[in-house]
């Protein structure tokens, strides 16, 4: 008797006569933790590069152990040191420290982000969970991001549960792109409803269910909200590359989600958009 996985009809394979999509990683990670098990699970910038050319990913946007789990403004430096020549590997800034936002000052001028050039920042989950997010020393940070439309990721892959995630903050900075990273197998029906809810919210492959998810979302809520993201080295790159190129969807989706989307979305930091300038003058 055949088992349910092998009498499910299989998904598309990528067409061989199709150029193979050139990636951007918006999810990589230098540096080392605080727990370095497995042993591969520390990462120079070298290792990132190997890893790169392997896997035909063209970019990425990277994070520091040390910003990540420690200090944003130590981390941020050490990064900044680390990827300088490599104009291809971006920063992506913690925007508040992991322990407390008071501890030290975080970073609230969108000029620094810009002579920074910073990929992406991100956020813990867990800080917007149950409405933190309105706390005061959240909305300079928030006000800089919003000030140049630097996409901002919503970090669920440690914690922070997204049936009580407020997610109205996308409602709330409508000028910038939030990319919610990490979801996992949280209930789908939230994350449908909130998708279709904020225009201004977006999905990272990083913590997606196989590559079946990726096709349903691209009918579902459409291709041009989905970006890539491996969590590399703390997963598989192989199986996070196959999220895309097993998803039954044409070339020109797979490169959308691949980079396409997401180099969109870098392109217009610093510029307002028509739809911003107008919001901006409304408001």
């Amino acid at each position: 008797m055949k088992s349910t996985a092998q009498s499910a009809v299989p998904a598309r394979s990528p067409d061989p006569a199709a150029s193979p999509p050139t990636f951007f990683d918006t999810c990589v990670r230098i540096g080392r933790p605080a727990a370095p098990e497995p042993p591969d699970n520390v990462a120079t910038v070298g290792d990132l590069r190997a890893m790169m050319a392997q896997f035909n990913i063209t970019g990425a946007a990277v994070e520091h152990a040390v910003a990540r789990e420690a200090s944003p403004r130590l981390g941020h430096a050490v990064l900044a040191e680390d990827l300088a020549g490599h104009a291809n590997l971006r920063p992506a800034w913690h925007l508040m420290p992991a322990i407390c936002p008071r501890i030290e000052h975080a970073y609230t001028d969108p000029a620094e982000y810009l002579t920074q050039r910073v990929a992406l920042g991100r956020v813990d989950a867990k800080d917007f969970c149950h409405g933190r997010g309105d706390q005061a020393c959240f909305a300079p940070v928030l006000e800089a991001c919003a000030a140049i439309g630097l996409p901002v990721f919503i970090d669920f892959r440690r914690q922070g549960d997204p049936l009580v995630f407020d997610f109205d903050i996308c409602a709330r900075y409508p000028r910038i792109p939030f990319v919610a990273e990490g979801f996992g197998a949280y209930p789908r029906h939230k994350l449908i409803w909130c998708l279709r809810e904020y225009p201004n919210l977006y999905l990272s492959t990083v913590g997606t269910e196989g590559f079946t998810i990726v096709a349903f979302l691209c009918e579902t809520i459409g291709p041009d909200r989905l970006i890539f993201g491996s969590n590399w080295p703390a997963r598989s790159v192989g199986m996070s590359l196959g999220t895309v190129l097993f998803a039954d969807v044409g070339p020109a989706v797979r490169q959308q989600i691949a980079s396409g989307n997401f180099l969109a979305l870098l392109d217009r930091v610093g510029r307002a958009t028509p739809q911003q300038r107008a919001h901006a003058e409304v408001s």
